[in-house]
Parts: C-alpha cells; structure tokens; sequence
C-alpha cells in the first residue's frame, strides 16, 4: 500500500462536489465614521468578512468587541449553544434546537440596562410561559429608491428630514447596494415581533423576578444574526459618561482573581465572568492558523508586512476588577476574554490577514444601578455602547461608513469593493496557500469571477474555463498562469501555481474585462484534506476509501455511504478481517515529511504525496491501527512539514 491509487469513482462524487460548492464568506473592517452620515452602512454588512469564529474583531486601536452574537462567551455561559466542530480556526457553535432555558446576562448598557442572550419568556411577565427566541421588530424596506428615511430613526438623525433632498438620497436599490447595507434600510414594525425599535422590552428575567428593561441580542429564526443584532443606534436609558471617575468610597467585590466579599445576589455584581481572571488570553494568527493560540501575537507575521494593535506580552482574560458604591457598580478589564480570539481574515489585505490585531487595553466602565429612562433617547454612537460581561466591549450596529451622495459611494468604514475570498479546496479554511495547491475563489461585494459555469474536460486544467483566468502575482512578482478546474460567476476552483514563492500575494481572477483580485499567504506547504459531509457535533467527514489488505484478497471500501434517505453518512470501517488503511485525499501537502493520527494514536504512513491523476490532488494512505476496533468516531489528523492538517472523522466498528 506504498503506491498512488486512481479516485475517479470519489472525485466524482464527494470530492468534485467539494471543488464545486462551498460557503462564501462575507466582508470589510471597522474605521471611523464618514460619509455623509444619512445612510449609515450596517456593521454586520459591511465587517463580517472580519469577524473571528466568535464574532468578534478590532479597529486599528485594538479594541476588540462584537457587534452582534458574542457566541463563544455565550458558550461559556451554557447560553443554549453546541459546540459543531472544532479546527485550526477554533470551534464553530450553534442554537441548540429544542430544550431552551432564559438566556443569562451577557452584558451591560452603559445606561444601566442588562443585556441578555436571545432567549427570554414567550409572556414577558410570566416566568412560568415557555422559553422563545426572543425576536425584533424589524424588517427590510419595501423600497427601491433611497428617497425617504424609516420614521424610527428620525429622533437619531434629527437634522434630516423624512423626505429627503435629491442631495441626500442613497444609491439605489441594486446587487452592489442590496438592501439590509444601511441601517436605514429596515422597518420599525411595533408588535411585529417581541422588542422595541431599542431592541429591548420591560420584561421578568431569572434575575429580576419583579421585572426590569432589558436588551436581547437578536437572532432570527434559523438561528443567525439579524437587526438590530445586539443594541440599536440609540439607547433606551440615560448613558454614564465614559470618563468614568471611581468613588472614594467603592468596596472591592471581585480582585485579583476572587471575590472580596460574600458572593452577592445583586445580578449587577453577581453577574461578571471572572472563571479566567488568571488566565492569559489566547489568539490564533491568520498567517499560521496550523500553530495553535499563542499569549502573544501576532508572532508570525511576515518580514516587511506592517500590523496595527497586537500583544507583545500576555495579558489576563476575563474581567479582572468590579467595585461598587451606593449608586454604581465600576468594572475593570484588559478587554480581552478567556476564550480564543481570532484568526481574521480580509481579502484585501496583505497575505489576506486582517491588519487590525487585538490588543490588551485597560478598560474601566460604570453600570448605574438604578437606571433613569430620558424623555429625548440618547445616540449610542460609534465604540463602546456597553460591555459584556467578560470585560469587552459591546458595539452597536454601525460600522462608521455612510454614502456620500456628492461621491456617488461608501466613505469611512471598512472598505468595501469587489473581491475574492481564497480557501483551501479541501478544508475550505482560510489561511496559508500551498504552491501547487488546489484554491476555491469565492466572490465578495457582488463581484463576478466567470462569464459562463465549466468544468474543466481534462486533467490539464486549463488556463481559461468559463471566460475565466486567473494569474497569481508571487512574492517576487512573477506573474503567473494558474489552471482551472471549475469556474462559475459564484466561485473559481484553481491550482496555485507550483512556482510559485512563497511569501505574500495577489490573485486577480479575470472575466468578462473585469479583474477582480484577492490577497493570499503563499507557503511550500499546508495540508488540507478533503471531507465528505459536515454534521454538526460530528464534525467533517473524511472523504477517502479503505483498502482491506487479508493474505492475497484486497477489498476496497469508502469512508461514506448512502442511507435509505439518499443521505451521505459514514460507513462504518471494519478493522478485525486483516490490514485495513485509510486512504485520504487532499491538498497542500505535496512531498513534505508526513505523520498522522488515528483517534490520537500514531498510524503508519505508507503513502503520502501527489495522487498522480490530478494535479494539486495529494493522497495519504494510512495503515489503521487494529487497536482501535470499536472506537466508533475517531479524528483524523495529517502532519506535513510539522504542519497538522483540518481534522476529519471516520467511524471505525
């Protein structure tokens, strides 16, 4: 088993439907406002593209913070997530689907406000009345034309009247300027759904048997971010100032990693997240996600690539000091939480890594303790609006970009402009790109990559497929002709040159006299490996074959099957009737020094390096080991160049 095998029946099946479809991301980054400040771009919009697999990401002066689900702290607060995998990006969660309780409190308005997660009483004041989805009441604008503000946002834009001049419209309606970019493009519909235009409602909690006002983050009904997300553009109560000064006479309740005093009920002190006060915070870089977290980062960045924040020396996590008085409760932070931050992403940026690092800053906010509600509501505004309760800070729904109508574009903000995402064919992971590795090209901000949708009719990609090309610039700037082994206007599959250096670089992919580029990490290696199906709480299943090796009798098997529902599931890999091994097909790996793991036992590696049929494919033929007969699922983990691969899944009876 030390030789190459065809995959023809495979990558016609799990793999080429792997090279064909995948989920874009989404795209920009935070900066301050500009523009003309009518139609104010939605952060959720214009930065997703940004946000780490907690949702989470920072200006250029480190401040990290979520607009919208702080979904990884939410974990921790057992706030009706799963954890759905776990990679080299960190772990991916989920809404749990039935058997919700209240959501606890994730966070503080600095108008004194608690912010829970997204599930309260179906009855706002019966807490006996069934646990929902707590929803908005907003929805998109029936509208074509951007001639008219919604009548909810004219106490925050007070200087613009409803009907606007021709010198304030916005864009129209169109693919570049869909609606759901600007905040002004949604509804207020009061009674449509269960919160008010501030995004929160007068409700019994858990924590307030008797009743308080309190915001909900926002999810729609498949479970994903919707507007106003977390906290609208004004706050409901009376905002403390953000000079905050600590009273002479404020009394430790939590300090240096313990609580000072008897543990509280007053959910204003109770409610902090300390578990990691004495521990170090932790980031993943998106120049070698491969590495693990680090206390410090970035450590990794290429010579001559310039970064803005950053933590050149560990800093504690969680939130580190909380005092009070008879009228305020005082928080300190670094603004860094237990969990891991990062990596970030952005397709314009060098090597495709955000520049904006996060960075350990200290952080002093005061939650009034009893909250006063203004006749004339206050603008949230741009940073912090509140914080939760690890310490970081809550952002509001802008990003700080708005439409020049005088420009006839997006000012302030992150940028925003036709792009391409490029990801590992095989893990469809952001990162490093192996030269001579299979790439899928998504497009972002309504660009288009192809002309025409073509699959390439031989293994010699070729260089123009669907009206398509694609040259990749390298560090040296060479300019080189990439083959094609898919292309559609939606997504480009390619093979990054193998002459490529390594070092930074740019893709342009070109179509239809439109060239549309994209930053990319090159390196000589970066195992990817192809899977077969994702599951949530399973993870992704390995797509490959099994070879039966009992005497003179070779019988070949899959990795999957199909169930009686024509679904893919995994086919259980019998271990006891010989030598079995694993064959596993990916990217990025090439020649390299290669180890691997089954189920977290080293397995022999009797092959590892190109497939021979396809280029850019790679192949690893694993020898299983017979101890693992009956561990049922077990990960499986490929090591090239010190380098370990996305972890796949096989079941093995």
């Amino acid at each position: 088993m030390n030789s190459r095998t065809t995959i023809a029946a495979i990558l016609g099946a799990a793999i080429w439907a792997r090279l064909a479809c995948a989920q874009p991301p989404g795209g920009g980054g935070p900066g301050g406002g500009s523009g003309d400040g009518i139609w104010t771009r939605n952060a959720a919009f214009g930065e997703k593209e940004t946000f780490d697999l907690c949702n989470g990401h920072q200006p250029q002066t480190g401040m990290y913070h979520h607009h919208l689900n702080p979904v990884c702290l939410r974990a921790q607060l057992n706030d009706n997530v799963v954890a759905v995998a776990t990679g080299r990006l960190g772990t991916q969660y989920a809404e749990k689907t039935s058997g919700w309780t209240h959501s606890p409190i994730l966070g503080w308005a600095f108008d004194g406000y608690p912010v829970y997660g997204p599930y309260g009483y179906s009855n706002p004041m019966d807490p006996t009345s069934a646990i929902k989805r707590v929803q908005p009441s907003f929805q998109l604008r029936n509208i074509t034309q951007r001639q008219t503000l919604p009548a909810w946002v004219l106490p925050y834009e007070p200087s613009f009247p409803q009907n606007l001049t021709s010198s304030q419209y916005g864009p129209g309606v169109s693919s570049t300027y869909p609606l759901g970019r600007y905040v002004q493009d949604y509804d207020y519909v009061a009674g449509s759904g269960d919160l008010d235009q501030y995004n929160g409602r007068f409700t019994v909690t858990p924590d307030y048997p008797n009743g308080t006002y309190a915001y909900f983050v926002a999810l729609a009904s498949d479970g994903t971010p919707t507007f106003p997300y977390v906290i609208n553009v004004q706050l409901y109560g009376t905002p403390e100032s953000t000079n905050v000064t600590v009273a002479s006479d404020a009394v430790d309740y939590f300090k240096n990693g313990a609580l000072a005093q008897t543990a509280s009920t007053d959910p204003r002190l109770a409610s902090w997240y300390t578990t990691g006060a004495e521990q170090d915070a932790r980031a993943i870089s998106g120049f070698d996600p491969s590495a693990g977290s680090s206390t410090t980062w970035p450590t990794d960045a290429p010579s001559g690539v310039t970064i803005s924040g950053g933590n050149s020396t560990p800093a504690l996590g969680d939130t580190q000091r909380v005092r009070y008085d008879a009228n305020s409760v005082y928080v300190n932070s670094n603004n860094l939480p237990s969990y891991t931050l990062g990596p970030w992403f952005e397709a314009t940026m060098t090597g495709g890594v955000f520049m904006n690092w996060a960075s350990s800053s200290s952080q002093l906010a005061q939650i009034v303790r009893s909250p006063s509600v203004p006749t004339t509501k206050s603008a949230s505004g741009m940073g912090p609006v509140g914080m939760w309760v690890n310490g970081v800070a809550i952002f509001n729904t802008l990003d700080g970009g708005s439409y020049s109508n005088a420009a006839g574009i997006d000012e302030g903000g992150g940028g925003i402009s036709a792009r391409a995402t490029h990801v590992s064919s095989a893990s469809n992971e952001r990162g490093p790109l192996a030269a001579g590795s299979l790439v899928s090209a998504y497009p972002e901000f309504n660009a288009t990559l192809a002309s025409s949708t073509e699959t390439a009719g031989t293994t010699a990609w070729p260089t123009t497929l669907g009206g398509a090309t694609v040259t990749v610039t390298d560090s040296t700037g060479a300019q080189l002709p990439a083959g094609i082994v898919y292309a559609s206007p939606n997504q480009v599959n390619y093979q990054v040159p193998a002459a490529a250096a390594a070092g930074v670089g740019k893709v342009t992919i070109t179509a239809g006299g439109t060239a549309v580029a994209g930053t990319v990490n090159i390196v000589a290696t970066y195992p990817g490996l192809f899977t077969a199906l994702f599951t949530a709480g399973a993870g992704s299943l390995a797509a490959g074959q099994t070879l039966t090796v009992n005497g003179s009798t070779e019988v070949t098997g899959y990795t999957s099957t199909t169930n009686a529902s024509g679904g893919t599931v995994a086919a259980p890999i019998n271990v006891s009737s010989g030598q079995v091994y694993l064959i596993l097909y990916g990217t990025g790996i090439g020649t390299a020094t290669t180890t691997a793991t089954i189920g977290a036992v080293n397995a022999t590696v009797a092959y590892s390096g190109p497939q021979g049929t396809y280029p850019g494919l790679d192949q690893v033929n694993l020898l299983i080991p017979s101890s693992l007969a009956g561990k049922g699922q077990v990960n499986v983990v490929v090591t090239a160049a010190g380098k370990p691969s996305n972890p796949v899944y096989v079941v093995i009876q």
